[in-house]
């Protein structure tokens, strides 16, 4: 497979999201020292440490760098600085003629997922998810299996890995989408929600209680393309949890939700707002096992 970036290229960091903290600045140094360590350049946007706020102007600063990053020749790829909430607020006012024109991977993770599935809906272009550069370092170096990951993608090695509990079995090929729930819900109902058809869909979310869960897949089945959808892989769902029972835990959910759709399904996939997860591209052709417990990037 042709790696996705190679020494001496220049990636560029976005910063797409606002942060759900009273965080006033954002410390990229540790990140921007990997990435070179990595052999790539690194141009920050204006707004990479800067549009950390909702402001009257925050919208259209962040697209003015985001669309100077997809029409400078020089920059390969752009990496997000941060998750938090609120990208879907560019979605309407980006370029996507230019975009197409000038495809580039965006690699990010959590809200992230919003413009990521977005651009894609508009483009069809590859995406990478798994990594968000501020995330990484909050314990000061990043996990071993996220460094692992990245490094194998961006040298072009092909993804696998063998892990996760069976909830349906059978295999299944597909294009691999996904990853933050209440992202893909935000995108429901809307012109940049991605057509499910033929999709495999990776799925993990934090921070929600058992029955938003359960509501949110509802409503992802109830899109009109989710009945040719050919499996699911569910992450790690990090403090999904709440003092009232009625709906059970997330694990019952799931396995509620597997007996609903009889396709193949696993969970417990090492993905999610964890400190060790996978990193994936997105978008492109995934081989599926969920008898053997194995996903294999075909693409």
């Amino acid at each position: 497979m042709k790696p996705l970036l190679s020494p001496g290229d220049c990636v560029a960091i976005i910063s797409p999201s606002i942060v759900l903290s009273d965080k006033k600045s954002l410390n990229l140094d540790a990140g921007i020292t990997y990435l070179q360590n990595l052999g790539l350049k690194v141009l920050q946007t204006s707004t990479a440490c800067t549009g950390l706020q909702l402001t009257p102007t925050s919208d259209s600063q962040k697209v003015a760098d985001i669309m100077e990053i997809y029409q400078n020749s020089e920059v390969k790829a752009l990496f997000a600085a941060h998750g938090g909430a609120s990208s879907l607020r560019l979605l309407p006012l980006l370029d996507y003629k230019i975009i197409q024109k000038n495809p580039k991977p965006i690699f990010g993770f959590s809200d992230s997922t919003t413009l990521q599935l977005g651009i894609y809906a508009k483009t069809k272009i590859p995406f990478v998810t798994g990594i968000s550069l501020e995330y990484e370092f909050r314990n000061r170096n990043i996990d071993p299996l996220v460094d692992q990951d990245l490094r194998s993608l961006i040298e072009g090695k092909s993804f696998f890995a063998q892990e996760g509990q069976t909830l349906n079995s059978g295999q299944a090929e597909g294009i691999l989408l996904g990853e933050c729930l209440s992202c893909i819900t935000q995108l429901n109902g809307t012109p940049f929600a991605p057509d499910l058809s033929d999709a495999l869909l990776l799925i993990e979310d934090e921070c929600e209680p058992p029955y938003k869960i359960d509501q949110m897949l509802m409503q992802l089945s109830l899109q009109p393309t989710f009945s040719k959808v050919k499996g699911i892989i569910f992450g790690q769902f990090s403090e999904c949890t709440s003092s009232a029972h009625t709906h059970g835990t997330v694990e019952d959910i799931l396995k509620g939700f597997a007996k609903h759709h009889q396709i193949p399904m696993m969970s417990n996939f090492r993905f999610g707002h964890f400190p060790a997860r996978h990193v994936l591209t997105c978008g492109v052709r995934y081989h599926l096992d969920t008898t053997n417990k194995t996903l294999q990037q075909l693409d």
